[in-house]
């Protein structure tokens, strides 16, 4: 960022945190032309994989974007791979239990897109490049210092940490994605709610040849029990590269107690190689919390990810939800930039948003309790994963159901259907993601193509959805279904003009 301090940098969109949900709304964004600003105050993306697997979901939503090769690529997952889940005291033992379960990647009945393996410090690059590309300007060594806001945008103060200069950013917008500190949300004066905290936990990432200790299919994830230096070890998506986890009493320890040398005793101990010489990459501290924002913004502010939603990480959903957040958020101020839409369409994002992430929290919260061996509340309900990571559904309802059928009813995922076509077949997946879209059974639909949404004519993709075999279903930009006709009506244009005044809350 190079403005003179003296200057006012104009922005529509000022993202702060270049982590997995800023990189992501940003790309959102700049995939229906709005091109923002991102500052972190970091000197570059995530060094550690903290997060360390993307739910087909979330890979869908990054499906309409310029990363979608790339992120399938790189955490491509061969089918029918066979990984080993461990109880024991040491890697070496005594065992506890020993299981094994085959990695299922592909649902191709619920989605063209598989489940990726990619630690956080691979996919940040990835969307870091993509976003780069589309012209989003990132600034590192760049921290946000204060704002204020009014009717017409909102004003940041931004210190370049390098330079000591101070800059001013004028923005429409601003999205809080600065982690379960929130700056951003702390000087909104915003609370949180939920169970708090599970404990403190202290985790390095290792390089080690741990073949010694292996059994007849790879480790994924170990329990272990030594009463000086039990935790857990977890494999990541290179080779040799492990995560080790452990409780850490706060009251009477720092990372910097864990110098190199305890910790390579540490993982001698825990692993059961008593000449193991791990390389260290790194550690930090974390906390397992449940915690949602009371609110997901106030006026032109808006929180994302864990600055909005803190969950423990059973389950992998804390990730997964922010870039579920980016996309909800992101489409909304792009049509209210673009003037496709009023300013109210925004206030929707908290609407929807909150009680999906609440719920999910919530999800992740019984698992930690359950995996903890602790009696869950009288009316803890578990519900499936699927209908976490994709039955989550907006508006009237329960946020998440105890199981996941699709129905294309509005406020649901719109389903997957494998469509064929002229040129081969793909998912009515593929139609979606940067606008609205109309799908339709029948021609008498094809008037409401001189609005700014895409129609497209093909069939059998009705049954999934619910409706007759010349109805209609509108899918908004981040693949959730906003309407459905069961069969075609003498006026689509001047139907579809209704409902799209409607849900855009446009006044015109």
């Amino acid at each position: 960022m190079q403005a003179h301090p003296s200057q006012v940098r104009q922005v529509p969109v000022l993202i702060v945190g270049c982590g997995l949900v800023g990189l992501s709304t940003a790309l959102f964004l700049a995939h229906q032309g709005v091109r923002a600003l991102i500052v972190e105050k970091h000197a570059g993306t995530s060094l550690h994989p903290r997060a360390r697997g993307f739910h087909a979901r979330t890979v869908e939503l990054l499906r309409s974007t310029c990363a979608r090769e790339d992120v399938e690529r790189a955490g491509a997952v061969p089918e029918g791979t066979v990984v080993g889940e461990l109880v024991a005291v040491t890697l070496a033992g005594p065992v506890h239990s020993w299981k094994t379960r085959t990695v299922s990647t592909q649902r191709m009945d619920l989605s063209p897109c598989p489940f990726v393996f990619l630690g956080q410090d691979r996919l940040e690059p990835i969307l870091l490049k993509a976003v780069r590309s589309q012209g989003v300007e990132v600034c590192f060594r760049h921290e946000l210092t204060g704002f204020t806001q009014d009717g017409q945008g909102v004003r940041a103060t931004v210190l370049d940490r390098d330079t000591g200069a101070v800059s001013t950013v004028q923005a429409a917008y601003l999205i809080g994605a600065d982690g379960v500190r929130s700056p951003v949300r702390e000087a909104l004066g915003i609370q949180q709610r939920g169970r708090g905290s599970f404990g403190h936990n202290i985790s390095t990432l290792f390089e080690a040849d741990l073949s010694p200790v292996q059994r007849e299919v790879p480790l994924g994830f170990a329990v272990l029990t030594h009463p000086e230096v039990g935790g857990v070890i977890a494999a990541t998506d290179v080779k040799d590269r492990w995560i080790h986890a452990t409780r850490l009493d706060v009251s009477r320890e720092t990372a910097a107690d864990f110098t190199e040398a305890r910790w390579t005793q540490r993982l001698r101990t825990v692993t059961g190689i008593a000449d193991l010489k791990p390389t260290l990459h790194g550690t930090f501290v974390w906390e397992a919390a449940e915690r949602v924002a009371e609110r997901f913004g106030s006026g032109r502010v808006f929180l994302a990810g864990d600055a909005a939603h803190q969950m423990p990480p059973t389950g992998g959903f804390g990730a997964n939800t922010g870039i579920h957040d980016a996309a909800n958020l992101a489409w909304k101020l792009a049509a209210v930039l673009n003037g496709h839409a009023g300013p109210a369409l925004l206030e929707t994002y908290d609407a929807e948003r909150r009680p999906v992430a609440a719920a999910t929290a919530n999800q992740a919260a019984l698992l930690a309790l359950k995996m903890a061996k602790q009696e869950l509340p009288a009316d803890a309900v578990l519900v499936d994963d699927d209908a976490v990571t994709l039955g989550y559904r907006y508006g009237e309802g329960p946020p998440l159901p105890k199981t996941f059928v699709p129905t294309g009813e509005p406020g649901t995922r719109a389903p997957h259907v494998w469509l064929d076509g002229p040129e081969g077949r793909n998912s009515t997946l593929d139609l979606f993601g940067n606008g609205f879209v109309l799908l339709a059974g029948s021609e008498a639909w094809r008037s409401a193509e001189r609005m700014p949404l895409r129609v497209h004519v093909v069939h059998g993709w009705q049954h999934a959805y619910g409706v007759g075999d010349g109805g209609a279903c509108l899918v908004r930009p981040d693949g959730m279904v906003a309407a459905r006709w069961s069969e075609p009506v003498p006026d689509a244009e001047h139907l579809l003009e209704a409902t799209l005044k409607a849900l855009l809350f446009r006044e015109d």
